[in-house]
């Protein structure tokens, strides 16, 4: 069990709505079978004897049986939700299962947490550990998500933790908000975190919620776990009842990510990967959301497996030998190729596939000097628009437009769909439709 906050830190009946739906609906994970491993008094599942339930502890239950992490846990209600006060900032949370529907999350987050469905969905990933960006390239990514994020009505999700590609995510929220006087809340960052790794998560903890929990970002006491960064709007903190076991959330995040991508409405939502860095598991997301068509931005210069993948991407295809991509692994990951040599040969093959994949961009501070990494994103999105097979022809250029007008972007309209006059048929009510929107980026264009 968890350890509870005292009830005065909750606000009774702040948000009754709110929590009776979460206590019927969301779950959180917890084990039903203590197996103590060789650290006395701490069970296989990671937590201690003392986190619980009694019924857990009495052997007599489970005679003849070995523990099984899809055996041995069960859901109940979730007991950590609410708002987080950072200090400056404040936050909404849940913790939920890792079996968790996403049409159940998307519900809460739309309903309950009363954001606007997106028009864009940015999954930025890459090196859970911190690293060093070149400035003009940390300026280009932080300047080109927000502007992304801001002009287009999107929805940023990152690993929610204040550390690596997730802290850069959050700076530049900070940034932003600070240059701007703006309401922090009109950038949409949800951090998707694995619950068991979170650092000081008991402070999260009360069955009836907290309004507001209170958090402090505790770097130095943090050890192996992780504090959640206090520039992120929203977390979803994923619990499969374990502790200390990491990408417990990916399976959970890359569902949400398809469903919300798989939504109809007005248009479609489109779902971009953005690459900074990136270790063995970033290799693996990259590649199974290339594999469902989800295209990818990886930002040269970042380090590790953004570089590698740059590298080789420029080169012919038929100079792409397992060889230079070994090479140049080992070149940018060091050590950790040196200590991970069984797995190379798999590795290699995924870079591979990877490159050929059309719905691959490589952002080059050389090559994009004139561009931030928004516009790098959105031509990547329209570009996949027009190859998709149900959008070929005048049907992928009406998607086009749509995108473009729904991110209201004239700048890319009028850089990637009007270009070819001659794909317009004339008279058709998409090229009605773009008649008026040309109209409108021409009248915008004479404001001044």
């Amino acid at each position: 069990m968890e350890t509870q906050l005292p009830l005065q830190k909750l606000a009774a009946g702040k948000t009754p709505k709110l929590k009776s739906w979460i206590k019927e609906n969301i779950k959180k994970k917890e084990c039903c079978f203590y197996v103590q491993t060789e650290r006395e008094g701490f069970c296989k599942c990671g937590y201690p004897k003392n986190n619980h339930e009694k019924d857990a502890i009495e052997p007599e239950r489970f005679l003849g049986q070995s523990w099984k992490e899809q055996k041995h846990m069960r859901e109940v209600p979730t007991d950590a939700f609410g708002d987080i006060d950072f200090g400056q900032n404040m936050s909404k949370y849940v913790r939920v299962s890792s079996d968790t529907p996403s049409d159940v999350l998307y519900h809460m987050i739309t309903q309950h947490w009363k954001l606007r469905p997106p028009n864009l969905l940015i999954s930025v990933t890459g090196g859970a550990k911190n690293f060093d960006m070149r400035t003009q390239l940390k300026q280009k990514f932080r300047r080109g998500l927000i502007k992304v994020a801001q002009s287009t009505g999107a929805w940023i999700i990152t690993g929610g933790t204040h550390t690596g590609v997730m802290k850069h995510v959050g700076m530049a929220v900070r940034d932003y908000t600070l240059s701007s006087n703006s309401a922090r809340g009109e950038i949409v960052v949800i951090g998707v975190a694995t619950w068991g790794n979170v650092h000081k998560r008991q402070s999260l903890v009360h069955p009836e919620g907290c309004f507001p929990a209170h958090y402090t970002l505790d770097e130095r006491r943090q050890g192996q776990l992780f504090c959640l960064d206090s520039n992120h709007s929203h977390f979803l903190l994923v619990d499969d009842g374990t502790h200390g076991h990491y990408g417990v959330e990916n399976r959970l995040r890359s569902r949400l990510e398809k469903h919300l991508g798989n939504r109809e409405s007005d248009v479609k939502i489109p779902v971009v990967c953005v690459v900074l860095d990136g270790g063995l598991d970033t290799l693996n997301t990259i590649y199974s959301a290339m594999l469902n068509g989800t295209p990818c931005v990886v930002l040269e210069g970042s380090g590790r497996l953004a570089d590698v993948i740059a590298n080789v991407a420029r080169k012919p295809e038929s100079q792409v030998t397992p060889a230079l991509i070994q090479r140049h692994m080992k070149s940018f990951f060091g050590q950790e190729y040196e200590s991970c040599k069984d797995k190379v040969n798999e590795w290699v093959k995924k870079i591979q596939d990877i490159i050929r994949m059309p719905h691959l961009t490589v952002f080059s501070m050389d090559k994009d000097k004139n561009s931030d990494v928004d516009v790098a994103i959105l031509q990547t999105i329209l570009k996949q628009a027009s190859r998709s097979e149900e959008n070929a022809g005048q049907s992928g250029l009406e998607r086009q437009l749509k995108l473009a007008m729904a991110w209201n972007r004239v700048d890319i309209a009028e850089r990637e769909i009007f270009t070819e006059e001659s794909q317009w048929q004339e008279r058709t009510p998409v090229h009605i439709h773009a008649k008026h929107y040309k109209l409108h980026i021409y009248n915008c264009g004479n404001d001044g």
